[in-house]
């Protein structure tokens, strides 16, 4: 199978997770690319692909508009083969605000009109080594309230990677079937 893996990143999290996602579809032999939707070059063609995995992260309640841009221009050949979201978010890697992480799933769905047919909720990272004073000010705020500072003060990350090797292989597994 030909996979096309398409994200949107901030920080870089996403970045590594698509990189991620990437390893294990050809680790079990499948083709794979992946495209950065916020790339000038980033226009691809769908017809090569018969699966595609889209990721992105969450900021101030928002996905990256260049993942929003994408599925909504793609919605129709996204929803026509298996295909895969992934939302990239803090709120996704506690339990109390994994609510709050679905909505934003929920939103960028009928925003976008694509239906994909898998969804993961996947905790990011902090990384305060690359914010702004007043960036690190908020997140520290709201790292060190939940009681989910790193030790060292220094950036933390939160992804699940497991339950990210196991979602790529229930997609792909669906996607084959």
């Amino acid at each position: 199978m030909n996979v096309l893996i398409v994200y949107g990143t901030t920080e870089g999290q996403t970045r590594k997770i698509a990189e991620r996602v990437a390893k294990d579809v050809s680790d079990r032999g499948h083709s794979v690319e992946v495209h950065d939707a916020g790339e000038s070059d980033a226009h691809v063609d769908l017809n090569a692909f018969q699966a595609v995995v889209v990721a992105g992260s969450v900021h101030q309640e928002q996905h990256q508009k260049a993942i929003k841009n994408f599925a909504t221009a793609h919605s129709e050949q996204l929803n026509a083969r298996p295909s895969a979201f992934i939302s990239v978010s803090f709120s996704a890697a506690l339990d109390d605000t994994r609510p709050e992480a679905q909505r934003y799933v929920d939103q960028f769905v009928e925003l976008t009109g694509w239906q994909p047919r898998m969804t993961l909720l996947l905790g990011g990272a902090v990384r305060f080594t690359e914010y702004d004073y007043f960036q690190e000010q908020v997140v520290k705020f709201i790292v060190m309230k939940r009681g989910l500072a790193a030790d060292d003060g220094g950036d933390r990350e939160f992804t699940d990677w497991d339950a990210l090797d196991g979602f790529v292989d229930a997609f792909l597994k669906g996607a084959a079937g």
